[in-house]
C-alpha cells in the first residue's frame, strides 16, 4: 500500500493541485453491500473520455439516500483510488466495476477535497454546480467550456427533465407575435410621421393595422398549423398502412437508408429488426428517416391555442408604439415629441423581446436584444423614408 500511495501522490495528486485547493485528504470508507445495493453512480476508467483526459480514479456521481454508499459516508465528488487494496487509477471502467462487484464488503481508498475549490472547479464543485441546472443547461455549459468531466457529470447526475412542451410553444408564439406586432405597427407610425401627417391619422392607421394584421396573423397561424398537422397525420397513416401490409418492404427501405449512412448490412438489419418490434416508434422513425418529417408532439398546443396566443401577443405588443399618442397627445406635446416617446417605448419593448428570444437560441441575451432592436430600426427607417419621399411626391392634405 505504501508503494501504491507513493506512486499515486506523484501521478495523481500533483496535477490536481492546479484545479483543487492544496488541502485534500485520502480516507478509507468501508461499505457493506451484503443487504442493500451500492446505490451510487460511478464514472471513469482508462477507457473512458474522463480517463483519456488524464483524470485517474473512479469518480462517484449521484449517491442515492438509501444505498450502502450513502450509509457508509461516500459522497458525490469523491474519487475512488483503490478497492480492497487494489489500485483502480489505471484500470478500465469494467475492471473497476468487477473489483467492486467481487465482494459484499468493500474498503475504498478515497480522495476527498475538504476546502473551497479554486476558480478552476473541482469534480465535487462540478457535481454541486450541475445540481442546480437542467441537464440541457449543464451539457451546454460543458460544451462551451470544453469540459468533458462536466459533460459526464451532467448526464450522470441530472435526471432528464420531463416538462410539457406546451408552455415553451406558447412562449415562442407570444414572442413571434409580439415582435411582428411591434415592428409592423411602428413601421406604420414611422411612415405617417415621415409623411408629416396628423396624430389622428397615426391613430387611425395604427389601430387599423393592429386589428387587421392581428387577425391575419392569428388566423394564418391556425391555418398553417392545421394544414401541417393534417399532412403529417396523413403521411403517418400511409406509412403505418405500408408497414402493416408489407413490412418486409419497409424494413428493406430502412436497411438501405442505414447502409447509405455507413452501416454494414448486418448491422443495419440487426438494428432495424430490433426497432421494428416497437411498431409506433418504428413508424415515427421511418417518417423521420424516409420523409424528413418529425411526428407531432402529444404535448404540442392545438393550432387554435397557438393562433389565439399570437393574436393576443400581436395586439398587446403592437399597442406599444401607439401608447405615446394615446397617453401624451392630450398634454399638447408636438408631433415630433410624441414620435420620440413612441421610439423610446418601442425600442425598449423590442430589446426586451429580443432578450427573451435568446432563451430559444444560443445567442447571448443582450446581443439578441440588440439584433432585434436593429431589425426594428431598419424596418421603421425604411417606412419613415417611404413616407417622407411620398410626402414630397404626392400632395396629401390631412388634418
Amino acid at each position: 500500500e505504501t508503494i501504491f500511495f507513493s506512486r499515486f501522490s506523484s501521478f495523481f495528486l500533483e496535477p490536481q493541485l492546479h484545479t483543487m485547493s492544496t488541502e485534500t485528504e485520502i480516507i478509507e470508507v468501508n461499505v457493506d453491500t451484503s443487504s442493500v445495493g451500492l446505490g451510487c453512480s460511478l464514472l471513469g476508467g482508462t477507457d473512458t473520455d474522463r480517463g483519456r483526459a488524464g483524470n485517474r480514479g473512479i469518480l462517484v456521481g449521484a449517491v442515492l439516500p438509501d444505498g450502502a454508499a450513502h450509509v457508509a459516508g461516500l459522497q458525490s465528488g469523491d474519487v475512488i483510488l483503490a478497492v480492497n487494496g487494489s489500485d483502480v487509477t489505471c484500470v478500465t471502467h469494467n475492471e473497476a466495476l468487477r473489483l467492486i462487484g467481487d465482494s459484499d464488503f468493500l474498503k475504498f481508498s478515497v480522495l476527498r477535497s475538504t476546502t473551497v475549490p479554486t476558480p478552476q472547479a473541482s469534480f465535487a464543485a462540478d457535481v454541486k454546480d450541475t445540481a442546480t441546472l437542467s441537464r440541457a443547461d449543464a451539457a451546454r455549459r460543458a460544451f462551451d467550456s470544453g469540459d468533458v468531466t462536466l459533460s459526464m457529470l451532467a448526464h450522470d447526475n441530472i435526471a432528464p427533465e420531463k416538462h410539457s412542451s406546451e408552455h415553451g410553444a406558447f412562449v415562442k408564439a407570444a414572442v413571434f407575435g409580439g415582435l411582428d406586432g411591434i415592428i409592423t405597427t411602428f413601421a406604420v407610425v414611422a411612415s405617417v410621421q415621415g409623411a408629416n401627417l396628423s396624430v389622428g391619422i397615426v391613430l387611425v392607421m395604427g389601430f387599423a393595422n393592429l386589428i387587421a394584421d392581428g387577425i391575419s396573423m392569428g388566423f394564418g397561424e391556425y391555418l398553417s398549423e392545421s394544414a401541417e398537422n393534417e399532412w403529417i397525420a396523413q403521411e403517418r397513416k400511409r406509412e403505418q398502412w405500408e408497414f402493416e401490409n408489407y413490412p418486409e418492404g419497409e424494413l428493406k427501405e430502412m436497411v438501405e437508408l442505414y447502409k447509405e449512412k455507413g452501416f454494414r448490412e448486418e448491422e443495419a438489419r440487426s438494428i432495424i429488426t430490433m426497432m421494428a418490434q416497437h411498431k409506433d416508434f418504428f413508424i415515427d422513425h421511418m417518417m423521420v428517416q424516409e420523409l424528413g418529417i418529425l411526428p407531432p408532439d402529444d404535448d404540442e398546443p392545438s393550432p387554435v391555442k397557438k393562433g389565439v396566443v399570437i393574436f393576443c401577443s400581436f395586439l398587446t405588443f403592437g399597442l406599444v408604439p401607439l401608447l405615446a399618442y394615446i397617453a401624451f397627445d392630450p398634454t399638447g406635446l408636438s408631433d415630433a415629441d410624441l414620435f420620440g416617446i413612441a421610439c423610446v417605448l418601442t425600442a425598449t419593448a423590442l430589446f426586451t423581446l429580443g432578450a427573451i428570444k435568446s432563451k430559444f437560441s444560443q445567442m447571448v441575451w443582450w446581443k439578441s436584444g440588440l439584433w432585434v432592436l436593429a431589425n426594428g430600426a431598419v424596418a421603421a427607417g425604411a417606412a419613415y423614408l417611404v413616407g417622407y419621399i411620398l410626402d414630397h411626391i404626392v400632395s396629401v392634405d390631412c388634418a
